[in-house]
């Protein structure tokens, strides 16, 4: 390969852009020039820098590193695919151009290169697990394309592609939640109508079929925010993400829905917690977004927030001076509420509910008691004494009992 191939790349130019596969192309130039080199050890140094860049990075292969960087890549041609779009037949040509180039970079000879190092383990190739990797080198042209059509088609490209949720922040940049492990929804004891009808919401609204915009509301610790974050796991292979924006970040609202609305991916824009004093403003940035402004909500995006409040805007006593102020003031209080089309209410189970959550968790946990009701008697003891009967509340007195 001589010269830098990649550097006739057009759609995937990015790739030229990449400092480790820079290095990989820089240490192939040396292992084919290995007896013209001044000093070996030069080569055994990039060799190994490389190695362990591929280890911190968390990549078994070489190959397995490039082919992540094929499909996060965020290209005319991925995104077009990601949103169901026909490819034109010029971006199709470039793409089979693209792919006869790098099929020659996963064709280079890392055994030898390894052979040439010393290393007995190849670590620069230590495991094969990538399947586009292997796609690339034993398939047609033609097949390459297809699966990476497909690829981009269920999957999605760019930081959405492997990330599930993300937040936001304080400069208004989406960025990704590292170890987001959600509970799943069959490990949220009780609330099976208010769950029913969030998920139900939610499948609509993967499907492309029209869904509302949710607010959840009531008792803290009942597993509002716990349910709105379960329903990745059940829809992340539907192109479902979370983004969670904190009301601190809120006034970055529409420059998140405007980084989202072409995408091919499905967002639910998720506030938690949320709600604001008489004298705030900034719930106006939530109105507008919420139906409010000019342009229509994009039909990929959804927001769900939970408060303890159904009324999100909280009234002072100087608003009732008057009758005329005050029904102003109801109006505007009311007014971002009323835009969400489905409310959910979570409130505080009752005895016998608390104590059924108590029972399935330590069925889910395996916990041992010898005497259920001396067990049940503890459980609601725990509950008096540490916020009431809540979801919240009986996963705790499980896991200090």
């Amino acid at each position: 390969m001589e010269g830098n191939i990649l550097r006739n790349l057009i759609i995937y130019r990015n790739l030229l852009k990449d400092d480790l596969i820079s290095f990989y192309y820089n240490l192939y130039k040396k292992y084919i020039n290995f007896n013209k080199l001044d000093s070996k050890e030069e080569y055994l140094n990039d060799y190994y820098n490389l190695c362990s860049l591929l280890i911190y990075k968390g990549y078994d292969s070489i190959n397995d590193y490039i082919s992540h960087k094929i499909l996060v890549d965020e290209n005319v041609f991925s995104l077009n695919c990601e949103k169901g779009i026909i490819i034109s037949e010029k971006t199709k040509k470039a793409v089979y151009h693209d792919i006869l180039i790098i099929k020659k970079v996963f064709e280079l000879p890392i055994k030898g290169m390894a052979d040439k190092a010393g290393d007995m383990n190849c670590f620069i190739s230590y495991n094969k697990n990538d399947n586009l990797a292997e796609v690339f080198k034993i398939s047609s042209v033609g097949d390459i394309y297809d699966q990476m059509c497909e690829e981009y088609e269920s999957n999605g490209s760019g930081q959405y592609r492997n990330n599930y949720a993300f937040s936001i922040n304080e400069l208004g940049q989406i960025i990704p939640v590292d170890n987001f492990k959600p509970v799943v929804m069959e490990d949220i004891y009780g609330y099976n109508s208010q769950k029913s009808k969030i998920i139900k919401n939610t499948e609509k609204f993967v499907s492309g079929k029209f869904a509302l915009n949710a607010l959840l509301v009531g008792d803290s610790g009942t597993g509002k925010s716990t349910s709105v974050k379960a329903l990745i796991p059940m829809f992340k292979n539907k192109k479902l993400r979370l983004i969670e924006l904190g009301k601190e970040n809120i006034r970055y609202i529409s420059k998140v829905i405007e980084a989202l609305k072409n995408r091919g991916m499905y967002y639910i824009i998720f506030i938690d917690d949320l709600s604001f004093e008489s004298n705030e403003d900034s719930y106006k940035y939530l109105k507008s977004a919420v139906e409010g402004s000019i342009y229509e909500q994009p039909r990929n995006i959804l927001f769900y927030v939970t408060s303890n409040r159904k009324h999100l805007i909280k009234e002072s006593m100087l608003d009732r001076q008057n009758e005329i102020h005050m029904r102003d003031a109801i109006n505007e209080q009311t007014s971002l509420s009323d835009r969400f089309g489905l409310t959910i209410l979570y409130s505080e189970p009752n005895q016998n509910e608390y104590f059924e959550i108590v029972l399935g968790l330590a069925e889910k946990y395996d916990l041992k008691y010898e005497d259920k009701d001396q067990f049940l008697l503890e459980a609601k003891k725990f509950a008096m004494q540490n916020g009431g009967r809540t979801g919240r509340s009986a996963m705790q007195f499980i896991r200090t009992f």
